[in-house]
């Protein structure tokens, strides 16, 4: 077991395996110890339950942060940041990790999807999401978000070539030393992510299941995340965590579409990451 923290900040659905919950849950099979900020708290997802009630942090966040800086052995080492939602939101963040020495910083800068920017978000946002990533060291944007952060046009088709120029100039534009991880790429019959090794486009795929499932962003976050925290290599971290994601939507595929707005069902991709915790299944550390 890792005698360490990692730092989960994004929103908490009260209803529902998504979002926080999903991460603690994930983080739990890999025997590791939250330390949570919740950035919102929503009553329900944002999708299928109505409008949801939410809440704003801020000032209960600043306190947290205030009475953990107290605490000589609250360990982090490394950190998730998901939605947040609020400009200011980030800024607490960004402001928190800094001061922080952590070896794994995993931002998903969540802004928009099919090639939109999510409703209530502005240019303000976006320049505060810049700022975040440049205390990550990796980022899991999807194509919608890469093309926001690159300022280069893409769509889901994309070619290689498209792809690597978006990467670099995300890169080069926010000053980052972060890896950057493209997530729901879809080729052929496959879906997954790809990022870039020693000049080259890695491709990491799972089979395509058809329908639309709520929470894999977040659930491909924590794995990636709990599995570098093991010492395992980049791309076989970055497998293992496509295929976890893979594992929780096929099986969440077989209930119907009004129970997925529940979340994902996280029993497979669960198993797996408890056997690698305790060295049932583990090819490298």
């Amino acid at each position: 077991m890792l005698d360490s923290n990692v730092l989960v900040a994004e929103d908490f659905s009260v209803v529902g395996r998504m979002s926080m919950t999903a991460a603690i849950s994930i983080f739990s099979g890999f025997g590791i110890q939250t330390a949570a900020i919740p950035t919102e708290i929503l009553s329900t997802q944002s999708e299928g339950f109505g409008t949801p009630i939410t809440t704003n942090n801020d000032d209960w966040i600043k306190k947290t942060i205030g009475h953990w800086n107290q605490i000589t052995d609250l360990n982090l080492a490394s950190a998730v940041v998901g939605y947040v939602g609020q400009p200011k939101t980030v800024k607490l963040l960004h402001d928190y990790l800094t001061t922080l020495k952590l070896k794994h910083v995993l931002v998903d800068p969540v802004m928009g999807d099919r090639g939109v920017m999510y409703d209530g978000f502005g240019d303000g946002y976006l320049d505060a999401i810049k700022q975040l990533i440049q205390a990550a060291t990796v980022i899991t944007p999807n194509v919608t978000e890469l093309q926001l952060l690159s300022g280069n046009q893409l769509t889901d088709n994309a070619s290689d070539a498209e792809v690597v120029r978006a990467i670099e100039a995300c890169r080069q534009k926010n000053d980052l030393n972060a890896r950057v991880v493209v997530t729901g790429i879809k080729r052929d019959a496959g879906i997954g992510c790809c990022f870039l090794s020693h000049g080259q486009l890695k491709w990491v795929s799972s089979p395509f299941v058809s329908g639309h499932f709520y929470g894999t962003g977040d659930l491909f976050s924590a794995l990636l995340c709990g599995y570098l925290n093991f010492g395992v290599s980049f791309e076989t971290a970055v497998q293992r965590s496509v295929f976890g994601v893979y594992e929780a939507v096929s099986r969440t595929g077989q209930v119907s579409e009004n129970k997925r707005k529940f979340g994902l069902d996280l029993t497979k991709t669960l198993n797996d990451v408890t056997k690698f915790t305790l060295g049932k299944d583990r090819e490298e550390i």
